[in-house]
């Protein structure tokens, strides 16, 4: 199986590495918006090439998404798909694109669990559900930049306790904070809940990225909460490339 990575930061790194060294997958193609990204991965792997999304797309049997959610629209907008595989770490592109995503037929779809547990319960609930909560809390280095924190002039350095600084719904949650929001995403795709509630909460004194998910319906009632630590880049949980690992491990060559 041809593999190629769109996305040469810290996850498509972690996820190429990885597939040279623990699968029986053919690592083949990269491509990234900065070259340079991409031509120093290039250098820590064996017999890949740097090509652009289309060739990668076109040439490529399972196509890992480790970019940006416009990629995820460039990918789900080619027009042939068709028995391809593909990985989407940035299910907020699926969101934003779900007329494109529903359409889609003949290829094979897989959403990582990411920094969350509990999905499969989650997805065996669906339709069921009456209330959902997300509360996640972050350290402040991973809040930095968010559209949400600048269009409300919050200082992050003045926060010197825990403190809500977002209560909303997922479209609030996706347009506040693009880049820190994908299990919020991720969250709705297997459970269908449409009137999801997220709560974000900066506390300068914690050093992981905490989500607590309590989900109640006729079945009762579903509580998860994980205890992540950040990977290289703090807006990113480890455990959501351990996660996307566990699927190139099961995905047969």
């Amino acid at each position: 199986m041809k593999v190629g990575i769109i996305g040469c930061g810290n996850i498509g790194t972690e996820l190429a590495l990885f597939i040279q060294k623990e699968t029986n997958l053919n690592l083949m193609y990269l491509c990234d918006v900065d070259d340079d990204n991409a031509r120093k991965l290039k250098e820590r792997l064996r017999d890949v090439k740097i090509t652009s999304i289309g060739d990668l797309i076109t040439n490529s049997d399972l196509i890992i998404e480790a970019a940006s959610k416009d990629t995820v629209k460039d990918i789900l907008n080619t027009l042939d798909l068709f028995e391809k595989e593909i990985l989407i770490m940035s299910t907020i592109g699926i969101i934003e694109n779900m007329g494109t995503f529903n359409k889609i037929k003949g290829c094979r779809i897989h959403i990582p669990s990411g920094a969350i547990a509990g999905l499969d319960a989650i997805t065996a609930v669906s339709g069921k559900i009456t209330s959902l909560t997300l509360t996640t809390t972050k350290p402040i280095q991973g809040l930095r930049d968010c559209p949400h924190i600048i269009k409300n002039n919050i200082d992050l350095k003045e926060i010197k306790t825990k403190r809500t600084i977002f209560e909303g719904n997922l479209k609030e949650a996706i347009e506040g904070f693009p880049k820190n929001i994908n299990v919020a995403a991720t969250l709705f795709l297997k459970s269908k809940f449409k009137k999801m509630k997220i709560r974000i909460i900066a506390d300068p004194e914690t050093k992981t990225n905490n989500h607590e998910i309590i989900c109640k319906g006729s079945f009762g009632t579903i509580t998860s909460k994980t205890e992540n630590l950040p990977s290289k880049n703090p807006k990113t949980s480890y455990l959501a490339i351990l996660s996307a690992m566990q699927i190139l491990k099961d995905i047969k060559n």
